[in-house]
């Protein structure tokens, strides 16, 4: 009897490890870096434009970060390669990464006897493809948004969404419960946010380590007969609000964005 629970609780196990995982045909893109870390120049020795090809030609939608479409950021996946010079072999990896940073697939080892680091390195990158050839990947159509807001992850649309305890059928108009500081403070899906009061609205920043000042602008509010209209950086315009608990609100193609107020 003890040893029939044992193996019905294996094999519970082994079905929700292997089915509560996504495979890669569940996304709908990869991004492949256009630098390697164990490399010193962008494209060296052509091992990115080699790895996105290969992405292409076995099932994934690949891109390089500035070919991006405005894409869902937990729609797609990451690519990472790594790269071990030695003195018999040159070691190739490619590992597949989920938007958290989880590892979907790890190749196996690709391994090549070329002395020259070109053929060497692009010899262990096809070997360690062939373990990815076999995963049979087809991703599904990439979707692309028109506007900055859309590119939001699952993350940040759940986020959203428990915070305002409603759906996207909540309408900013009326929300004019403007903020009299001059600085108000946000929080979204682990990212702060600052909005800073101005002579026509508001400007509303991200804190980037990125921006020289910490702060990256993501759009302004202008204030129109007691209607707030946020303008994205990208030129696109939003309804904007502000309820009494504080909270900041955008509303863009039906959906709601909302922004907690900071504590």
């Amino acid at each position: 009897m003890i040893k029939k629970i044992a193996l019905l609780l294996l094999l519970s196990s082994f079905i929700s490890t292997t089915y509560g995982q996504k495979s890669a045909s569940d996304y709908s893109y990869i991004v492949v870096p256009e630098l390697f870390e164990f490399l010193f120049e962008e494209d060296q020795h052509q091992l990115n434009s080699m790895t996105k090809f290969l992405f292409n030609k076995y099932g994934f939608n690949a891109y390089f970060p500035s070919e991006l479409p405005n894409v869902k950021r937990c729609d797609g996946l990451q690519a990472e390669v790594l790269g071990k010079p030695g003195f018999v072999y040159t070691r190739i990896t490619v590992i597949i990464k989920d938007c958290y940073g989880e590892e979907i697939h790890r190749s196996e080892e690709g391994k090549s006897k070329y002395k020259e680091y070109k053929k060497a390195y692009q010899d262990a990158l096809r070997k360690a493809f062939t373990s990815i050839e076999g995963l049979g990947v087809r991703q599904k159509e990439v979707v692309a948004y028109e506007d900055d807001l859309s590119t939001y992850d699952e993350v940040n649309d759940e986020t959203a969404k428990k915070s305002s305890g409603t759906d996207a059928k909540i309408s900013v108009l009326g929300m004019t419960n403007f903020p009299g500081s001059k600085f108000t403070s946000y929080e979204l899906g682990g990212k702060s946010y600052l909005l800073r009061k101005t002579m026509e609205g508001y400007s509303f920043y991200e804190e980037s380590e990125d921006a020289p000042n910490g702060l990256l602008l993501k759009g302004v509010i202008v204030i129109k007969e007691d209607k707030a209209i946020y303008t994205s950086t990208e030129g696109v315009e939003h309804n904007a609000g502000f309820m009494e608990s504080g909270d900041f609100i955008l509303e863009s193609a039906g959906s709601i964005i909302r922004y907690n107020a900071a504590n």
